[in-house]
């Protein structure tokens, strides 16, 4: 397949790096036109792949539709507060494209829609988006670690047409029916795994860290299922797998992100030091609006929105959580 990926961040490339080698023909913008001239001209995609090149038949270009001409799937691995503005710019793609597949978690703040929301806003894409979500450290992947994520998507036949294309031997993916439940919970754990990054700032053991995911995922869920999701979907790949994985990796930004910010650091200081994108901060906005909206519980969402937005010291967010009412599992 002709796979045209948007984003040459480390996902967008290291996707891009693996179906390369899986036999697809590979595109990849990279928005910026000085980067994009550096990494065609060195191959050099650091410091977002480090330690690999992007291989010489992969081209990577600053025109967006250079990259998209003849493609069968557009692959969209940028960030969910990007989406909206690139949407904009392929208004005009042509209806010939095959496939629309969603690597971005997370919910606008704005329109508080979804990634497959947002790309379903294309004409041209209607019937065609499908998102692949799941535990997916890139820098894991691209060193041929085993991995499995969950495929969704409006028709049972594309999925499974997509399903057996992009699967390698190392990277396993399941179909699933859910797509409402897959978002929701991709972009809802980077919030937890905030929380679980916090906590490991603070000095806290496995035991915070086990109530953070565990009375996480029932946040999840609870919103989730107000929204239409199934409750199932949160306890699979796409919920407590990437929530677990998020949570403890050293390489997830989300997690990154949050120890720095249990260790002392102010929300702005990282932004500035950290280059890749920690999707939960701006998407704890979101869901603060989406709780609000649906009227949900979510206090572990909202002590970690309250120490990112409102000055909330990490050490009194903990306690809140600890000292609220008792009740029932």
């Amino acid at each position: 397949m002709k796979l045209s990926i948007l984003g040459c961040g480390n996902w967008g490339s290291v996707f891009g790096f693996m179906e390369y080698k899986n036999g697809h023909t590979v595109k990849i913008w990279e928005y910026d036109k000085e980067r994009a001239e550096h990494i065609i001209k060195t191959r050099n995609n650091e410091p977002f792949l480090i330690g690999y090149k992007i291989p010489e038949d992969i081209l990577v270009h600053w025109d967006i539709e250079k990259i998209l001409n003849n493609a069968d799937v557009i692959v969209y691995a940028i960030p969910c507060q990007v989406l909206p503005t690139v949407i904009k710019k392929i208004t005009k793609i042509g209806k010939e494209i095959k496939y629309h597949l969603s690597l971005t978690k997370g919910v606008d703040i704005e329109s508080l829609k979804r990634p497959s929301e947002i790309i379903g806003q294309l004409p041209q894409s209607q019937g065609k988006v499908y998102v692949l979500s799941g535990p997916s450290i890139a820098n894991e992947i691209i060193r041929g670690e085993p991995a499995a994520v969950v495929l969704v998507g409006p028709c049972p036949r594309g999925t499974k047409e997509l399903q057996h294309q992009l699967a390698t031997d190392n990277f396993r993916i399941y179909q699933g029916d859910d797509i409402i439940g897959v978002e929701l919970s991709a972009a809802i754990k980077n919030i937890i795994a905030l929380g679980c990054g916090i906590s490991d700032g603070l000095g806290f053991g496995n035991n915070a860290k086990g109530a953070l995911i565990a009375r996480g995922i029932i946040e999840m869920q609870r919103l989730g299922t107000k929204m239409g999701a199934k409750a199932k979907t949160f306890w699979g790949l796409s919920g407590l797998g990437d929530l677990v994985t998020t949570s403890f990796s050293e390489e997830s930004r989300n997690h990154r992100f949050g120890k720095m910010i249990g260790k002392g650091k102010s929300a702005e200081q990282i932004t500035k030091e950290m280059v890749m994108v920690a999707e939960g901060v701006p998407t704890s906005r979101a869901i603060k609006l989406l709780a609000e909206k649906y009227k949900i519980e979510m206090p572990i969402c909202e002590v970690v929105y309250n120490i990112l937005f409102e000055n909330k010291s990490p050490k009194q967010g903990i306690k809140d959580l600890m000292t609220r009412p008792l009740k029932n599992e």
